[in-house]
């Protein structure tokens, strides 16, 4: 379970989170929306640790840590707890697909390679890149590349996997490889927080919604209750806006 209480971040004078709170369950699958400068990636990343939260108390898995003063052991604890997918994938462009996927499980776990390499090869084969394993990311294509990025975070067997826009980089055609992927990670079972535009996907894997605008939730609720009935009036202007023609809300 992640419980995230009262959390505040601000850029110099921008305030990007404003009292943020928000409860994601075990197994639960969690889509966040909102227009460009809601503060959805900063919330992404003050889970982790990667834009430490100003104010405010996070818990992943039970352990609880205050966002503002949390200790260097803490803060390792919770990212082993999590794994992240990046919107511009993050590989090491020295390394092929194959070692991509083997670092986390080499450094972070602290596995032999010879143990390491079976568990990368078999993720990506899960992702589809049975054929790729040897190719270096200059040699994929934009949605090759983000399902290395998908098998890497997944070798880590994390609690919690963040996406953070993980299509929003990929020419249009790609998109649906990776959202593949991602619906085979949901059935999984797995913790997910997803940041997306992505609305038909949304429906699809979502337990829940959240609809964040000027650093603050909105609304929340069923992908049902938020695409057909959304209560409040700022959530139902922002879906007119961008949901398909075939949408009535």
């Amino acid at each position: 379970m992640i419980k995230l209480e009262h959390i505040k971040k601000s850029f110099g004078k921008n305030e990007v989170l404003k009292d943020v709170s928000l409860t994601v369950n075990k197994g639960e699958a969690v889509v966040i929306l909102g227009p460009s400068g809601s503060g959805k990636t900063t919330l992404l990343r003050t889970i982790n640790f990667l834009e430490p939260a100003d104010e405010g108390q996070i818990t992943v898995s039970g352990l609880t840590v205050d966002a503002a003063h949390a200790r260097h052991k803490d803060i390792t604890a919770i990212r082993r707890k999590t794994a992240m997918v990046f919107q511009l994938y993050n590989l090491f462009q020295n390394m092929t697909a194959l070692e991509n996927v083997m670092e986390g499980l080499v450094i972070v776990k602290k596995m032999k390679r010879s143990e390491a390499q079976p568990i990368a090869e078999d993720l990506l084969c899960q992702v589809g890149l049975k054929d790729k394993m040897q190719h270096y990311p200059s040699q994929l294509s934009g949605g090759q590349q983000q399902r290395v990025g998908i098998a890497r975070a997944l070798a880590l067997d994390p609690e919690v996997i963040l996406f953070d826009e993980p299509t929003s980089a990929l020419d249009p055609e790609l998109v649906g490889g990776v959202l593949q992927v991602m619906r085979r990670v949901a059935e999984q079972g797995r913790t997910m927080i997803v940041v997306t535009h992505e609305i038909g996907f949304a429906e699809d894997i979502a337990d829940r919604i959240v609809f964040m605008e000027g650093g603050v939730v909105v609304e929340e609720g069923s992908p049902k209750e938020i695409f057909t009935s959304p209560k409040n009036p700022r959530t139902r202007e922002f879906l007119q806006r961008i949901i398909p023609d075939n949408y009535s809300i």
